[in-house]
């Protein structure tokens, strides 16, 4: 049997599907292509505005362009800064500003920037669109204004340092108080200027106050030495005080003040009471006139006898106020609270003291002598000889030293024991105080020309004078008149000359002795050579109201004028040494009577 194989029968084909990972692309694809046109969409829109969400202190600027930002910004913190309150706070004390006093300006376009910039890129606009940002605004601060307002407010709180002080009210000394001072830290305060800047709302800030602390803070140690000092007198003690002079000398308190400075101490720690220097050394200037003394050289007599000095008047030792040492001296007194303190003097020996030998100094003999004749003179008169011839008894002229009359003659008034008589003053004889001296001076004169000793300083008298004429003539007179007319001779031995003056009221005669030394010089003086006599005018006749009437008084003396010569020489081992031609013109002089007219004048 065959197998019949009968053709099978054909099943109808299914119709072809798109793959469904294709459909998913191509929806994905378009979503995309959709998500990418709305992205590029969104960010077309949003390039020149603010994302949704953006805030500046929740200022809303979603939406906005950068200007519409600003002017929105500008509208809501213009307001904010202006009203904004800031406390600055210094203790008890509040001072309140706001953000403008102190320079803080708010920049709106550059917020309005920054807001713009800050969502730039996919993930910040993101984070902007799902959680929002809050942007703090863009503030500026002008430094020179924030400055200016703590430099004016510091000069509100800033106080100085007092340091613990004296006053003096008279002699009560009153204690000041110490005081801590404050100063606003100017660079300090700038610092905080950032924060307050991004502060929102009121704020309280304590301001940077420093304290300053006094150096002094207590001065009673001192107020208390200074009342003790002034409480009582200080007294200046001279040592060794002669017999007629005071020992010391007392400062009251109040003259302590006068002196007195009470000022800080150099380091500024301490207050220190001391001497003003000027003042006490013009004081001491002044006490010093009291206590200064030049040495005075012990006067003499030669004895013929023994060739020794006698002691006619004690020398004394000089001495001069330290008012340096002195003024040191009272300010360690003072810093110790001593209220005595010994006067710090330097004595000054004499060249002569009472101890000096004759032979040392080369007086040995008389050398030269000269003599005038006063009898007849008034008592007056007599009496100024006598104390004008003390002056000169026992002083002694140093080899190579130049002699003068007026120094030792010294002040000639009443309380030096002189009277008034007869002077020659402005070409008249007239009364004055010593008259009488020239008799000494004239006489001294002769003494020192008669032992060749050179004459450096002369001067006649305007007229000749009949006292000084006698025994020997015109032409060897010598007048003075201190301090503008002296009588002067110069010591040129290598001996020291020692000089005894003896006015003989009795005998009316004054002799000078030099005691010295001779080197063998011979001295020969010519006769007067009087020459060009010219006649003295007539009488002159005075009426005297003061004089009882018809009394009649004679006031000056007729003279002639004339020219006198007198010649000295002086010889030593047969040669001249020195030829001295002595010239004197007097004038010509008229006698005058006052004629009394008891008080009546016609």
């Amino acid at each position: 049997m065959s197998t019949v194989t009968l053709p099978q029968a054909r099943k109808p084909q299914p119709t072809p599907r798109l793959p469904w990972a294709f459909v998913v692309s191509i929806a994905l694809a378009s979503f995309f292509v959709v998500l990418a046109f709305g992205f590029i969409a969104f960010e077309i829109y949003f390039s020149p505005r603010i994302l949704p969400g953006v805030t500046v202190w929740n200022v809303d600027l979603g939406g906005k362009t950068r200007d519409e930002a600003a002017a929105t910004l500008d509208a809501a913190f213009d307001m904010r800064l202006n009203s904004a309150r800031i406390d600055l706070l210094d203790g008890a004390r509040t001072f309140t500003v706001n953000p403008v006093d102190l320079g803080i300006h708010f920049d709106a376009r550059a917020t309005a920037q920054a807001a713009l910039d800050a969502t730039r890129g996919v993930s910040a606009q993101a984070e902007a669109l799902l959680n929002g940002v809050d942007l703090s605004p863009r503030i500026v601060v002008d430094p020179l204004k924030a400055r200016a307002f703590f430099t004016d407010l510091a000069a509100k709180i800033d106080q100085e340092p007092v340091e613990a002080g004296l006053q003096l009210n008279s002699t009560t000394v009153v204690t000041t108080p110490a005081r801590i001072g404050r100063v606003l830290n100017v660079d300090a305060a700038l610092t905080l200027i950032p924060d307050l800047a991004k502060a929102n709302g009121p704020q309280k800030i304590e301001l940077p106050i420093e304290t300053r602390r006094p150096r002094l803070t207590d001065v009673s140690a001192v107020a208390a030495r200074l009342q003790q000092i002034l409480s009582r007198n200080m007294t200046l003690v001279l040592d060794h005080p002669a017999p007629d002079e005071p020992g010391s000398w007392d400062l009251t308190p109040q003259q302590l003040l006068s002196f007195l400075i009470v000022q800080p101490a150099a380091d500024g720690t301490s207050i220190e009471v001391k001497f003003n220097e000027d003042l006490l050394r013009s004081g001491l200037a002044n006490l010093a006139q009291q206590i200064d003394r030049a040495p005075e050289n012990a006067r003499f007599v030669f004895n013929d006898d023994t060739h020794q000095l006698e002691v006619i008047q004690p020398a004394k030792i000089g001495r001069t106020l330290d008012v340096t040492t002195t003024l040191a001296r009272m300010n360690d007194a003072l810093a110790r609270g001593d209220q005595r303190v010994s006067l710090v003097v330097t004595e000054q020996q004499p060249d002569f003291p009472d101890d000096v030998k004759a032979a040392d100094l080369g007086i040995t003999e008389l050398v030269s002598t000269g003599q005038t004749f006063y009898a007849g003179s008034s008592a007056e008169r007599m009496k100024n000889i006598g104390a004008a011839a003390s002056s000169m008894h026992g002083i002694i002229v140093k080899p190579g030293e130049t002699f003068s009359f007026d120094h030792y003659l010294g002040d000639v008034t009443l309380d030096k024991g002189y009277a008034e008589a007869l002077i020659i003053y402005n070409g008249q004889t007239v009364k004055g105080v010593g008259g009488g001296v020239c008799q000494v001076s004239t006489t001294a004169f002769r003494a020192a020309f008669n032992g060749g000793y050179p004459i450096i300083e002369r001067w006649p008298h305007a007229y000749r004078v009949g006292w000084y004429e006698r025994g020997f003539g015109p032409g060897l007179d010598a007048t003075v008149f201190s301090p503008y007319v002296d009588f002067k001779f110069k010591n040129d031995t290598p001996y020291h000359i020692l000089i005894e003056a003896y006015a003989n009221d009795a005998a009316g005669r004054l002799t000078f002795k030099f005691y010295s030394t001779n080197d063998g010089r011979q001295v020969t003086i010519s006769q007067p050579l009087i020459e060009n006599i010219v006649p003295h005018p007539e009488d002159k006749i005075e009426e005297d109201p003061t004089l009882p009437a018809g009394v009649r008084q004679q006031v000056d003396y007729a003279a002639d004028g004339a020219d006198v010569t007198v010649t000295r020489t002086v010889t030593l081992n047969g040669q001249i040494v020195s030829e001295d031609r002595v010239f004197t013109r007097y004038q010509p002089w008229q006698a005058v009577f006052k004629v009394g007219t008891g008080g009546a004048t016609q």
